[in-house]
């Protein structure tokens, strides 16, 4: 899937977010794409778009290195 358009679909709801959920949000927004198999490059390219993504993208990315180590 296209980068550009998981961005926009992020900027489009999170207007709607309120502030105080938009953490739980998007964490839930990125596993939902690592469970329709986004690719790691897509995910770190949308970096520097929304502080509360970039933290979700930071966690499951890490949290994907720690599988692969366990493996």
């Amino acid at each position: 899937m296209n980068k550009d358009l998981l961005v926009d679909l992020w900027n489009m709801m999170s207007d709607h977010i309120p502030e105080k959920e938009k953490a739980d949000v998007s964490q839930e927004f990125v596993t939902t794409l690592l469970d329709y198999n986004i690719v790691e490059s897509t995910l770190k390219g949308m970096v520097g778009v929304d502080t509360y993504l970039d933290t979700a993208i930071e966690y499951a990315l890490d949290e994907n290195d720690e599988e692969e180590w366990d493996e």
